[in-house]
């Protein structure tokens, strides 16, 4: 038998071969027909096969093992017999990579019908079979093939499926062959690859998109019949699945997610799933797996079929559960399972190591796969494994995201019920769940997602609300599901575009009544100066219902009284996570803009705040930090906040303990449940004219008690810098107790918190919290809920005695509470109760609001 090993030499012939002679087969090998060459065109490139290449070529040498009886001339034929170059290499051609178009040139023979690769090519290294053959570029599965012998070396096809020919040199190597292409010497035929006699070889039968010998099946086996038809690993077909039941979890060995509750899916799988791994073990058993061979591809194949049995097969061999297909956007066998919903693949998969988050090129996971395709069963089956659910996709989507975009409600409220996904996340484009679902009219989730607490008036990238969308969409039931969550219906976008403009120009005539009906503005101009009228099709049905609006409000006019203005649609210029509108209904005042904006506070000066991380206390919690040997929590007593980031109803209004939150030294997540204040603004609020009080802040949204509203932000300033200031109107002390004194004067810096006036009756109280350093002579002074507040109601918290002392002098409180101590009746009656009759001062006059206007 001739035996070699060669792997890269310029090319392949007999030690006697001299360099003309190869010249001469390089020319005739280049004007060979071939499907990837055109025949008018010739190869021009000269060869560049040197005298060391040649000397490398002289020094193999073929070793012969022939008995004493074998005669000369039976050697002699054995030398002459073309052999196979599977294992070569010759360099890299610029032409025959760019006529391949970078795409890999192997044809496939399959039942003898041939298709071409088109993979992309990695390695542009050129490869042959023989010299028969044209050079190839391969890609890198084609590669390993060839190196395999998968290759004819007669024809140049790769034997993927059908019956060849099989040549077996030794246990672990296999040549593969067409009959028809077997080397014929002096009337006996031989392998094309190392030159063996055909009648030693065997026929054998390759299965259609397997790599494999047909499979003998044993009884009770429920690999589905279809399993040997040609697989499609490119469409989304419909692909046979195993029998399946409602109640088929599987809970798989060594879950992430810890012990799971009696009838949850511990154990053995239950019902069919059950009896189908019982029944592939059986066959296992039968089989004898050192005689198969497997290639990493087919467990792709069989995975997206549901084929169990192959699939367990392949990963008792030893195939990689996570190998990934380059051509198919490099998934992995769990991402086809998942997709197809096969939940007894996906369990082979798991156990056998297969990365539950493994992501593809798109930076999908097969746990998105389930979700977008609706298996709900799988889904349930991957969140037990301990599958991430908060991964993002290249668009920045979310399990949940693709869900709600798909209309799968189960998948939705599963996702939800587990408490591990926000509820508001943004994609990319700025895009909710509760979005994607206006946008694409799924009712009921949106209902769904609205009773599960989700914002709907959180902006896109273009800061368009969810009734922007509804009315692109056209679907009106949404859009009144979402005015009675009070969701705002003047609020604009980027473009100054209201709901009322969409809905107008997309000829809405639904959304566009409804609109009207509850009082949309139709003389609001976006910044291409066109009010919604001007946005429609003159004289069609939106049109004329605008129009017949218009003449009635203007009948109406001399009823009404002023009209609220919209002055700014954002006066924190986009600093927060929601915009805060400033309007005016009250008189022609402007917004106001004698102060700088600032979403924290700031220094105008050296304060020397220690942020030095190693003086930070932390807690190297791996939960939510909900136990009670958080070292944040024991800081702060325990830890204040609820699930929903509200303060626990047992928290002290009066006297508030100090909160440290968990901080950027500490090992628990930044989801943890202890992080509420350095989340930032998250509740809607609107800056507004009052009627008294000059400038107001009122919530568009309920705000239920405990919730963190806001930060009061301003200038860090000491109590001595403090005391020089002519207008102290904005002061709030941080009253430290620990060395200085420091205070936060928001007069020329400041946030909406600024604006928020004095109350008898607060609805708001201060507290002092730490996030990011733990200085105790700097905190932040955060505003809650301490009632339920209701949309539209104005914000309050009481200024304290010790600002009415000194300003109770030059004004007195408009707040209009029944119980309010600062105004003109309440402190003449206390004057009264305290002086006698004829000895009554005068009461001073109402000359300003709570928060008078700032000096020019």
């Amino acid at each position: 038998m001739l035996c070699f090993s060669l792997w890269t030499v310029s090319s392949f012939c007999p030690p006697q071969s001299s360099e003309s002679s190869l010249k001469k087969k390089w020319k005739k090998k280049v004007k060979g027909d071939h499907a990837w060459l055109r025949p008018s065109r010739k190869c021009k490139r000269k060869l560049k096969a040197k005298t060391e290449g040649l000397s490398a070529v002289n020094d193999f040498h073929l070793q012969i093992s022939v008995s004493g009886s074998v005669e000369s001339t039976d050697t002699d034929m054995v030398q002459e017999l073309p052999l196979c170059s599977c294992r070569m290499e010759m360099p890299k051609s610029r032409e025959i990579l760019t006529l391949a178009d970078r795409k890999c040139m192997a044809t496939e023979s399959i039942d003898s019908q041939l298709s071409r690769c088109q993979s992309a090519v990695l390695k542009h290294e050129m490869m042959r079979p023989s010299n028969s053959v044209q050079l190839l570029v391969l890609c890198e599965d084609h590669r390993t093939g060839m190196v395999k012998h998968q290759c004819c070396p007669g024809c140049g096809f790769f034997c993927r499926a059908g019956v060849f020919m099989e040549c077996q040199p030794e246990v672990n190597i296999s040549h593969r062959f067409h009959r028809a292409c077997a080397s014929v010497l002096k009337g006996q035929s031989f392998c094309p690859h190392c030159g063996e006699e055909v009648s030693k070889t065997k026929e054998v039968t390759i299965a259609k998109a397997d790599t494999t010998s047909t499979v003998p099946l044993t009884h009770g086996s429920c690999v589905p019949t279809t399993s040997e038809g040609k697989a499609d690993t490119t469409t989304g077909g419909t692909l046979p699945k195993p029998p399946r039941s409602h109640d088929t979890s599987v809970l798989p060995l060594g879950s992430r997610t810890g012990p799971v509750e009696a009838g949850s899916g511990t154990g053995p799988p239950p019902g069919s799933i059950k009896e189908t791994l019982e029944s592939v073990l059986l066959a296992l058993d039968a089989e004898k797996p050192k005689k198969l061979r497997f290639h990493p591809k087919q467990l792709y194949i069989s995975a997206k079929q549901g084929e169990l049995q192959k699939v367990l097969l392949m990963l008792v061999d030893g195939i990689d559960p996570n190998f990934n297909m380059e051509s198919q956007n490099k998934r992995t066998p769990l991402h086809v399972a998942a997709e197809a919903g096969h939940q007894e693949v996906c369990h082979m998969l798991v156990q056998a190591g297969a990365n539950l988050d493994m992501c593809d090129e798109d930076q999908r996971t097969p746990l998105m796969e389930a979700c977008e395709n609706n298996h709900l069963d799988t889904v349930r089956y991957l969140l037990r494994a301990g599958a991430i659910v908060s991964h993002k996709d290249v668009e920045g989507s979310t399990c949940l995201h693709l869900a709600a975009k798909t209309g799968h409600f189960g998948i939705v409220q599963h996702l939800l019920s587990t408490g591990l996904v926000d509820i508001n996340c943004q994609d990319d484009g700025g895009w909710t769940a509760m979005i994607w679902a206006t946008e694409y009219k799924h009712v009921d989730q949106v209902k769904l997602l609205l009773s599960k607490g989700a914002d709907i008036n959180i902006r896109d990238k273009e800061e368009n609300i969810c009734l922007h969308w509804a009315a692109f969409s056209g679907c009106v039931e949404i859009a009144e599901i979402l005015l009675g969550a009070k969701c705002d219906l003047n609020t604009v976008n980027i473009h100054g575009d209201s709901p009322m403009h969409i809905a107008s120009r997309e000829s809405r005539l639904d959304c566009v009544n409804l609109f009207l009906s509850r009082g949309a503005d139709i003389s609001l101009k976006n910044k291409e100066g066109e009010t919604p009228m001007e946005c429609c099709s003159q004289n069609s049905k939106v049109w004329t219902a605008l129009q017949a609006s218009k003449k009635q409000r203007e009948a109406n006019s001399n009823q009404t009284g002023p009209v609220e203005k919209l002055l700014n649609r954002d006066i924190a210029r986009g600093y927060e996570k929601v915009p805060i509108p400033c309007v005016n209904a009250v008189d022609s005042e402007p917004c106001p803009d004698n102060y700088k904006y600032v979403p924290e506070s700031c220094v105008t000066s050296p304060m020397n705040i220690d942020k030095n991380i190693t003086h930070l206390q932390y807690c190297v919690c791996k939960d939510d930090c909900s136990s009670a040997s958080c070292m944040c929590g024991q800081l702060s007593l325990r830890c204040w906040y609820d699930k929903e980031s509200r303060l626990l109803p047992e928290f002290c209004n009066e006297e508030p303990p100090l909160i440290f939150e968990c901080n950027h030294a500490c090992s628990c997540w930044r989801t943890c449940k202890n992080r509420v204040v350095q989340n930032g603004l998250r509740i809607r609020l609107q800056l507004f004219r009052t009627q008294m009080m000059g400038w107001g802040v009122k919530t568009l949204q309920d705000i239920p008690q405990g919730t963190f509203v806001c930060e009061y932000v301003g200038e860090i300033i000491s109590d001595t810098e403090a005391d020089v200031r002519e207008n102290d109107s904005y002061l709030f002390s941080l009253d430290s107790k620990v060395g200085d004194m420091y205070c936060v004067d928001a007069r020329f810096y400041g946030n909406i918190s600024r604006f928020i006036n004095h109350h008898c009756e607060p609805n708001l109280f201060p507290c002092r919290v730490f996030t990011s350093h733990q200085d105790l002579r700097f905190p932040h002074i955060a505003f809650f809920a301490c009632k339920n507040i209701s949309a539209g109601d104005e914000l309050g918290f009481d200024y304290g005695d010790h600002f009415w002392d000194v300003k109770g002098k030059l004004f007195r409180c408009q707040c209009g509470s029944s119980k309010c101590k600062h105004s003109a009746t309440a402190i003449a009656q206390r004057q009264a109760d305290s002086t006698p009759g004829d000895q009554q001062p005068s009461a001073l006059p109402d000359t300003s609001s709570s928060t008078p206007s700032s000096p020019s």
